[in-house]
């Protein structure tokens, strides 16, 4: 228990510093489907919302199924609709993701604290984990349904089969990705035991739960919720930018930066076999980026390399490169049904993430979380005991410095969404006069707080308003479109700093975590333009 003890306290001690971060990026759809469960529980999504510059019913702009905002409704129900509250009560999927991971890694290797901490000390945990979206909790649940379904393998006991299917189905109903685990578990049942048996019951829960949910949102609201996501997924992949050689190297790029911390335990996991396969992969793909219309721009500025630039996209590539390499190389040297998993694991969310998702984004390849940890600690097995240096001399480091970089690229999205907030008080107090409205453009948290100090969201569609009113519109947000310039002028520009140093979402800067549209890499580091806001007043 030791060990568990530890990596909770670590858990909570890294995240506990951002219960105070405001609503960010799609937390108050959340919020807003929360809200409305309160007065009609049975009617999660009957209301309309102007989310994408036009009202419309909420299954129209939100993709997600509802069992996060029921546990939002519970969570503001017990203690207030305040930040620390909710963000205190989202710390208890983040503490149960983080169990599940060790006591599943417990079962796959022998450094069972280490493969947790690889897991939850990344980029992709500790960002995900600070918001109100539904990934960390659909994390939790995946992860505890593969450690019950692992259990029901080992005893063949109808319980533990209904329990595993009751958690993948709640997975599901959390976020749809959490129905990947139906193949996952079928393939890796069916590599255990070379027949169908007892365990086919794990898998039939979540589809039934999926095909239930499909009924009801059809007959509620005249659409189904799962294929109405697949078709929206579908349409807007088709019409994006870039060709599947550029989202392999974005989705390599976003791999590598969301695991970064893999790089750090590079000293002792390399082989001359793993060094020489990675860069005759990374070569090419180095040389393509100069002719990927999403890279280009940020690598040849005026004519000149960016240096800077062009080595932290190489570094990402290479440890998005390394993490596959070490997902297949275990598989070759082990070929069993562990090993098996883990691999499908990892390539059934990366191609998701890549392929068949809307856009590339960090919280799409957050399900693969427990595979790398596990990976990793597997990886270091073959290097020695556990007496060994490997252990006592290389846990420390590697996992500080993954720390180190984890909080400060959490730290650097609170500080955006911190922007949102304040921008939106301070320029509503400003210009929010009597006799005249606040409209504005962009949504994510600045949506939220906008409205709280009564700003309007504005109609594109009916674009004319009163003279005098004011149009507020961020820089750097979603949805943004550029207002009738015979019907307003600029009349301020108003410049917020989020952080100098380091972006997750910032379109100028290349940084697009949430979703690669905004930018190709999850992060980035170097010098941050201030955040540029523009005010305009209708003549």
């Amino acid at each position: 228990m030791r060990p568990l003890a530890w990596l909770l306290l670590i858990t909570l001690a890294v995240l506990l510093p951002f219960i105070g971060k405001p609503f960010h990026i799609d937390d108050p759809l959340f919020l807003r489907a929360a809200a409305q469960i309160q007065q009609h529980p049975a009617d999660f999504y009957g209301f309309t919302l102007n989310w994408l510059g036009t009202p419309l019913p909420m299954v129209k702009d939100f993709d997600n199924p509802p069992l996060t905002c029921y546990y939002l409704a519970l969570a503001a129900a017990l203690a207030g609709w305040s930040e620390p509250a909710l963000h205190v009560a989202f710390l208890l999927p983040a503490l149960a993701a983080a169990w599940g991971i060790f006591v599943l890694a417990r079962r796959f290797s022998r450094r069972p604290l280490l493969a947790a901490l690889a897991g939850v000390l990344t980029p992709v945990f500790l960002i995900s984990a600070t918001t109100l979206m539904c990934d960390v909790m659909c994390l939790a649940f995946w992860v505890w349904a593969v450690v019950v379904f692992e259990k029901g393998l080992e005893h063949n006991r109808w319980r533990w089969f209904l329990t595993a299917g009751l958690l993948a189905g709640l997975a599901t109903l959390t976020k749809f990705t959490g129905l990947a685990l139906v193949p996952l578990l079928g393939f890796y049942a069916f590599a255990r035991q070379r027949k169908p048996g007892r365990w086919l019951l794990a898998l039939l829960i979540p589809v039934l739960f999926a095909a239930g949910y499909e009924w009801i949102t059809r007959r509620w609201y005249g659409q189904g919720m799962l294929l109405a996501a697949g078709t929206f997924a579908s349409e807007d992949r088709s019409g994006a930018q870039g060709g599947l050689l550029e989202k392999v190297l974005i989705g390599l790029g976003f791999l590598g930066g969301c695991f970064l911390p893999v790089l750090f335990y590079l000293p002792v996991i390399w082989s001359r076999r793993l060094a020489a396969i990675g860069l005759a992969l990374l070569v090419p793909g180095v040389a393509a980026l100069f002719w990927q219309p999403h890279f280009k721009p940020l690598l040849v500025q005026a004519g000149h390399l960016n240096a800077g630039m062009f080595l932290e996209v190489v570094l990402f590539l290479a440890v998005g490169i390394l993490v596959l390499l070490l997902t297949v190389a275990d598989f070759q040297r082990r070929r069993d049904a562990d090993s098996l998993l883990l691999v499908l694991w990892v390539l059934g969310v990366v191609v998701f993430a890549v392929v068949l998702n809307w856009t590339i984004n960090g919280r799409s390849l957050l399900p693969a979380l427990p595979a790398v940890g596990i990976l990793l600690a597997r990886r270091l097995d073959l290097r020695g005991p556990e007496s060994s240096p490997v252990r006592h001399g290389w846990l420390l480091g590697p996992v500080l410095l993954a720390a180190a970089l984890s909080l400060m690229l959490a730290r650097a999205d609170a500080g955006l969404a911190n922007t949102n907030r304040l921008a939106a008080e301070q320029l509503c107090a400003k210009y929010h006069t009597p006799g005249n409205t606040v409209w504005f453009e962009g949504h994510w948290g600045f949506q939220y707080y906008m409205e709280k100090q009564g700003g309007c969201a504005i109609d594109l569609n009916d674009p004319k308003k009163a003279s005098g009113d004011i149009l507020i519109i961020p820089a750097n947000a979603s949805n943004l479109y550029e207002p009738p310039m015979e019907l307003v002028r600029l009349v301020a520009t108003v410049d917020y700093l989020s952080d100098a140093h380091w972006a997750t979402m910032n379109k100028a800067a290349g940084a697009g975590f949430y979703a690669s549209v905004h930018g190709p890499l999850p992060f980035v580091l170097g010098r941050i333009e201030p955040d540029r806001f523009y005010i305009f007043q209708y003549q």
